[in-house]
């Protein structure tokens, strides 16, 4: 899945722990594009990810539902 995904979002994680950590680097390899959403900077960041929205997942993600939902 993570080879045929347009956008992938990667949401508070380590990025380090296997095989799931491999899946945005996968995602990036066949040019989707990767947001991370996370407190802290990762080994993802400025390598794989495209964007960084720094902060914590539950506040980021409902902010992003909450966009999405007046966009109806």
């Amino acid at each position: 899945m993570a080879s045929h995904c347009d956008v992938m979002l990667v949401v508070g994680t380590s990025a380090v722990v296997q095989p799931a950590a491999s899946m945005p680097i996968i995602a990036r390899q066949s040019g989707a594009v990767v947001i991370e959403i996370n407190p802290e900077p990762t080994p993802l960041t400025g390598v794989i990810s495209n964007y960084l929205i720094r902060g914590k997942a539950g506040d980021v993600m409902n902010r992003i539902v909450s966009a999405l939902e007046a966009t109806r």
